[in-house]
């Protein structure tokens, strides 16, 4: 009686592990599965294409069958439309031993937010960093806001940052950074940076204005 409840518990075991998807922490995965993470970013960002941007990664599930099912669900966002998002949930099948990977589903759902409504989506999962110590590691960062503030604004040439005010990280491909930055025009304005310390790329994907 006792060996055939070990061999139900058992069937029970292997049903659960072979069966279902099971969470996956976000750090734990991008630091043990960068590879596969690459994979997936290039195909998303082809199909969202140049006007939108990786902006969070909401969950990443696997499942162990003959190889391992990878299933994520991805944020893009529109670069000159803030409250505009497309959402991809892509399912990777990968088998290292015979060096198979490919895409086995793909949904795409576009989202609209109501920014004066649903501000804890837009900043749900992002982090609070000390403004003045990241001022101090990226010494270059106010350049390179004013680069893209100044044109997209139509701002003086002369027009400086005179505080950058707070700044949220969220850890993807690399990070990205939230900065919010007083301005000389008197008007507080949002850039958001991505960095990718693999690829040692570093850029403003997007500017606005920053609503009260």
């Amino acid at each position: 009686m006792y060996q055939k409840y070990l061999f139900i518990c058992f069937l029970l075991a292997v049903a659960i592990c072979e069966g279902g998807y099971q969470n996956i922490k976000i750090k734990e995965f991008m630091s043990q599965n960068n590879e596969i993470f690459t994979y997936i970013n290039e195909i998303l960002d082809d199909e969202a294409g140049p006007d939108y941007f990786l902006w969070k990664i909401e969950n990443v599930q696997q499942q162990i069958v003959s190889g391992i099912n990878y299933k994520m669900v991805v944020d893009y966002q529109k670069k000159d439309d803030p409250n505009q998002y497309t959402q991809f949930e892509i399912i990777v099948y990968d088998q290292p031993w015979t060096n198979t990977r490919k895409v086995t589903a793909l949904e795409q759902k576009n989202l609209r937010v109501d920014n004066k409504k649903q501000n804890n989506f837009k900043y749900h999962g992002w982090v609070d960093l000390d403004a003045k110590q990241f001022s101090e590691k990226f010494s270059q960062i106010q350049k390179l806001i004013l680069s893209k503030l100044i044109p997209k604004f139509e701002l003086e040439e002369d027009t400086s940052i005179i505080e950058i005010k707070s700044v949220k990280e969220q850890f993807i491909a690399g990070k990205t950074y939230l900065i919010f930055v007083q301005l000389s025009d008197g008007k507080l304005y949002k850039g958001t940076l991505y960095e990718n310390p693999w690829s040692k790329k570093m850029e403003v994907v997007t500017v606005e204005l920053e609503e009260d």
